[in-house]
């Protein structure tokens, strides 16, 4: 099997970016960097094989350098008011080599940090490391330096109430559980409703898996205002560019 470090050498990795909307105009609120490998399908599958070479950390950080990196390549990007969305796994956040690796973001895109927003992955096979004290620790420290957080998948994976309360997330994604077929469960609207009243004091709410109209419809009428999905746009190359091909972290 080939290793993170060569299948970079080979061109193999790149970012394609989804859109996050307003609702219900559908003007870009930012976009969120999806990894994606030419040679191995899925990103799940990417991200396993990653895992078993002991090799996630890597994976996980070039995803997040390069994501940055090709984002804030262009002056236009560069001087807008949109958000970048890069995922990180939390088993990244409780890694000691995390601070070192964030160091070297801020060296070079600090003045940046108010418009990247670090997505916190659901992962179930890392709900301990919710629980791990690094986590608080670097979360706190990606704050310090201005990023922004967002607690992704919430509803399907790690995510607690009780850690919504006490990180405070800048915004909430709600699985695509919720989205799929909202237009008919009282229940899931219901639900959405909840988030949707204690997101407004707190934090912005974003519906993910948008793919139906009447879906969108409903989520609007419960008072979402922000949506992700394929209804709205596909994860895509950014507008204008090429697809960025990974390279390795400068030193």
């Amino acid at each position: 099997m080939l290793t993170i470090a060569a299948l970079v050498a080979q061109g193999d990795l790149f970012h394609l970016f989804q859109p996050i909307c307003h609702i219900p105009g559908r003007q870009t609120l930012g976009y969120e960097a999806l990894i994606r490998s030419k040679s191995i399908t899925g990103t799940d599958s990417l991200f396993q094989v990653a895992a078993e070479q002991g090799s996630l950390f890597e994976l996980d950080t070039l995803s997040v350098y390069n994501a940055i990196a090709f984002y804030f390549s262009e002056t236009d990007r560069r001087e807008s008011d949109e958000y970048l969305f890069v995922n990180i796994f939390p088993s990244s956040l409780t890694d000691a080599a995390f601070p070192l690796f964030l160091h070297k973001v801020v060296r070079k895109y600090g003045e940046l940090s108010s418009r990247i927003v670090f997505e916190i992955n659901e992962a179930r096979s890392e709900m301990g490391d919710w629980n791990n004290g690094l986590f608080t620790q670097n979360i706190n420290l990606l704050r310090r330096y201005g990023f922004l957080i967002a607690f992704d998948d919430v509803g399907e994976g790690a995510t607690t109430l009780k850690r919504m309360i006490e990180l405070t997330p800048h915004f909430v994604k709600m699985d695509r559980f919720f989205s799929k077929n909202l237009s008919g469960s009282q229940k899931k609207q219901k639900m959405i409703k909840f988030f949707v009243d204690y997101c407004a004091d707190e934090s912005k709410l974003i519906l993910e898996g948008i793919e139906e109209p009447e879906d969108l419809l409903q989520a609007h009428n419960l008072g979402v205002t922000l949506g992700q999905g394929y209804l709205l746009t596909i994860p895509q190359p950014l507008p204008g560019t090429s697809v960025n091909v990974f390279r390795l972290i400068d030193n």
